[in-house]
């Protein structure tokens, strides 16, 4: 107990899946949480969740993360509630299925501008905090899909690739600096969140849909959030403090293929 004790969190996206996994696997080793996301119902009910199991260890904000005004407001609200920020997980993304001949104008922007651009807005803005708060730890939650590519997924593994050699330039720039802020990629594989939904019904849906997903995974089974957590865990603790500009991949092996 305690590896995260005295840590200061923001985790966007944090209302269900990976996000609120993160928040309740931080929050029980000590961290001080600040979920934020669009479904403000959906984070208030992640955090009352969690505070039932740890007094006053969370709170919800409504948080767009793709205008730099809803990001002033949310690390604002965030740093009154926790103190300062010291971990910002940028998870906050959607998933999109298309290929060069079917992805639209739209499509494309919107897939940049949620799995991007938010990840350089957010950043960038939160950056006073965490040098007020080292060390400090950015995690970044890219995908396989932004080391390994797909024919269907041509706007989605643009985007996560971004986010990798982002991640790896923004830790530069804080080693660079003196700051003792790390920058870290992780990137799972098809894990048991609602981000991977529509890809299992393409496949059939069900245990069926699921199947087709696994036969690709040398383990031979989906990614569970807690798989993931545990890399964050690391990553947010000072365990990982000479670690920055490395990208975790949780795959079941797949980009060893």
């Amino acid at each position: 107990m305690g590896r995260v004790s005295g840590k200061k969190v923001v985790i966007t996206g944090g209302a269900q899946g990976l996000g609120a996994c993160f928040g309740r696997m931080l929050a029980a080793e000590g961290a001080k949480i600040s979920l934020t996301d669009i479904n403000i119902d959906g984070a208030r009910e992640t955090a009352e969740a969690i505070n039932a199991d740890h007094a006053g260890a969370a709170i919800a904000i409504e948080h767009d993360v793709t205008k730099r005004a809803s990001w002033e407001a949310a690390l604002s609200e965030a740093n009154d509630f926790m103190g300062g920020v010291s971990v910002l997980v940028n998870n906050a993304g959607i998933g999109t299925w298309g290929n060069i001949e079917t992805e639209t104008d739209d499509g494309w922007r919107r897939t940049q501008e949620i799995d991007v651009d938010s990840i350089f807005i957010g950043t960038q803005l939160a950056m006073p905090y965490l040098k007020d708060n080292q060390p400090g730890s950015i995690i970044n939650i890219s995908s396989v899909a932004g080391l390994i590519a797909d024919g269907m997924m041509l706007s989605y593994n643009a985007a996560k690739a971004a986010v990798w050699m982002m991640s790896k330039s923004i830790a530069l720039h804080c080693a660079r600096s003196g700051y003792d802020i790390r920058c870290n990629s992780v990137h799972p594989v098809f894990t048991r969140t609602p981000i991977i939904d529509p890809i299992v019904e393409l496949g059939g849906g069900g245990e069926k849909g699921e199947k087709k997903l696994t036969r690709q995974i040398p383990l031979q089974r989906l990614g569970e959030p807690e798989d993931v957590g545990y890399c964050i865990l690391y990553l947010a603790s000072d365990e990982s403090r000479f670690v920055t500009a490395s990208e975790f991949k949780i795959d079941g092996g797949i980009t060893a293929q």
